[in-house]
């Protein structure tokens, strides 16, 4: 539960923008641009005070995480770009099992803060939450849980389950660590950079160390750091009470234009990972939110910017690899030929693909979905997402209307000893 006073709406909008400095005209086109955004305007003092603090080009950075900044949108994005919807569950739609051996609970649908790019926009509705509800929410978890023991991990997420109680939040995690099959309990949170006071609660700290002495169980924080300046002052110091307590820390940033596609920046923030204790998880493309398409980086400026960022790092900092997250599962971009800048083709593997029955049998019938396989696709430059990707190349995609269309049949591609080519029709 949030320890700093939260700003939302209109009058919250217009007290950060008086309080980090913005002239009239930056006022106007920061107003302009956030009524165009679907995710409704809410931050913490903690975090705005955070922006006053900082120089350029921080301060602008950092900014655009709460307010969309002005910019035409290149192209028309979509609501539910991983497939939330599809894989919920029909009675318990908090409930997604997208993944063989991972369970999300989508616990609770409310957040200190809200990142103007989630893609969660039709999920982050800010009704509140209530322990009555939490509880039945862990209690279905378990229960599914005890049919499908193939799961191994649970993934406890939102909205951010930080914005709930100390006792309802341990509680909740202690009873999914009870249960057998349950290894890990992933705890997805941005509060630490919105809210880290938050995370000195004595009851919650004196939980995360009665976690180290339970044989065979973990809970390791997914960190939604998307800046360095979010890991400075209080952050950091959170940051260091938690791993002495044995938290294993994650960070897992969107590269998003306007907020840490510069290269700079993006040294700075795995360099301060390392600082910090926070392992490079991985690095994910900007999914093709609606309203707030200007945060796009096309798929070949993505990866130069990254590859960029390695060449300055050390092995321990450069961990994370860049995927493209969609409905149909996580895909690692490899790379590009003949060269990332003059790209004609794209090499992708599967980080991780959805579980059969989520998947278009005519992908199936075409696309290798083993971890170990790549697909070489044509790529025209100025592609911006996974589904324009496969769009250009005749394979199943979503439009920006959500609706799923399954390509003509072309050649398919099978898993070969060398990489096999999907080739536009």
């Amino acid at each position: 539960m949030s320890k700093s006073r939260i700003l939302k709406g209109t009058e919250g909008f217009e007290e950060l923008a008086t309080r980090v400095g913005l002239t009239p005209m930056e006022r106007e086109a920061r107003r302009a641009s956030l009524e165009r955004s679907y995710m409704p305007f809410q931050c913490t003092e903690h975090y705005m005070e955070l922006i006053a603090s900082l120089d350029e080009p921080y301060r602008t950075q950092v900014l655009n995480i709460v307010l969309p900044p002005p910019g035409l949108a290149p192209y028309q994005g979509r609501f539910d770009p991983y497939g939330n919807t599809t894989v919920g569950r029909d009675e318990s739609p908090f409930l997604q099992h997208k993944y063989d051996t991972t369970l999300l609970v989508h616990f609770v649908d409310v957040c200190v803060s809200s990142c103007q790019f989630c893609y969660k926009v039709n999920e982050i509705r800010h009704e509140g939450w209530s322990a009555g509800q939490t509880h039945l929410k862990v209690a279905a978890a378990l229960e599914y849980l005890d049919g499908h023991p193939q799961v191994n991990n649970v993934l406890f997420t939102g909205g951010d389950p930080a914005a709930v109680g100390s006792k309802v939040l341990v509680r909740s995690i202690r009873r999914l660590l009870q249960h057998p099959n349950v290894r890990v309990v992933r705890f997805a949170t941005k509060t630490l950079a919105f809210d880290p006071l938050r995370f000195m609660d004595p009851e919650l700290l004196d939980f995360f160390e009665e976690v180290q002495q339970m044989r065979g169980k973990q809970v390791v924080m997914i960190n939604q750091f998307n800046h360095p300046a979010e890991l400075s002052g209080a952050s950091g110091e959170v940051l260091e009470a938690l791993r002495r307590r044995g938290v294993q820390m994650r960070g897992q940033p969107a590269v998003v234009k306007g907020v840490n596609d510069d290269v700079d920046t993006l040294v700075d923030l795995q360099q301060r990972f390392l600082d910090h204790g926070v392992v490079s998880y991985y690095l994910t493309t900007f999914m093709p939110v609606r309203g707030v398409e200007q945060y796009g980086l096309t798929l070949d400026e993505v990866f130069l910017r990254v590859a960029a960022a390695k060449r300055r790092l050390s092995g321990l900092e450069k961990k994370g690899v860049l995927l493209a997250s969609h409905d149909f599962g996580k895909f690692e971009i490899v790379g590009f030929a003949p060269r990332p800048e003059a790209p004609e083709r794209i090499i992708l593997k599967w980080h991780q693909a959805a579980m059969t029955k989520y998947l278009p049998q005519a992908l199936l019938d075409r696309v290798p979905t083993r971890p170990e396989d790549v697909m070489i696709l044509d790529y025209h430059p100025g592609t911006y997402c996974i589904d324009h990707l496969f769009r250009d190349n005749g394979l199943p995609h979503f439009d920006s209307g959500n609706q799923l269309h399954l390509a003509s049949p072309l050649e398919t591609v099978v898993p070969m000893p060398t990489p096999a080519r999907v080739r536009a029709g």
